[in-house]
C-alpha cells in the first residue's frame, strides 16, 4: 500500500470484503475491492470520518441493578468515543427508566442521544 492509502475491512454484510481507498490529487476517493454499492459507501465513511456506537453504562439510583447499559441513537465520530465515555460515566439516571429514554441530550451538540438500552424498575422498598 502506498502512503495514504487505507486498507477497510467492511462490516456491511459477511462478504467482509478488503477495501483499499485512497485520494487522488482532486480530492476524490478511488475505492478498490469493494464488491457492492454499500461497501463503496462504508469505506468511504469510513476513511474520511470514521464513527462508531457509543455502548457503556451509567449509574442509576433507586434502580434493581446499580448501573444502566446506555448507548447512542446514532453514530459519533470515533475521535469523540473516549471523551464521550469519560463524560457519561458521570452521569447518574433515576428509576424508574424505560428502554429508549434519553440519558443524556445532544452529546457535545452533535444532535446525539445517549439512550436508556433496556427498562430498569425501582427497587421495592
Amino acid at each position: 500500500m502506498s502512503q495514504g492509502t487505507k486498507e477497510i475491512t467492511c462490516i456491511i454484510c459477511p462478504n467482509g470484503c478488503h477495501i483499499q481507498v485512497s485520494e487522488t490529487e482532486d480530492g476524490e476517493l478511488d475505492i478498490q475491492g469493494a464488491t457492492c454499492k454499500r461497501g463503496i459507501e462504508y469505506a468511504g465513511q469510513e476513511f474520511r470520518e470514521p464513527k462508531r456506537m457509543l455502548l457503556t453504562t451509567v449509574r442509576i439510583e433507586n434502580g434493581i441493578l446499580p448501573v444502566l447499559p446506555v448507548r447512542s441513537n446514532v453514530p459519533i465520530p470515533k475521535e469523540k468515543i473516549f471523551e464521550a465515555v469519560q463524560y457519561v460515566s458521570g452521569v447518574a439516571a433515576q428509576a424508574p427508566i424505560k428502554m429508549g429514554d434519553v440519558i443524556v441530550a445532544d452529546l457535545f451538540g452533535l444532535g446525539v442521544d445517549v439512550i436508556a438500552s433496556r427498562d430498569m424498575e425501582a427497587k421495592s422498598e
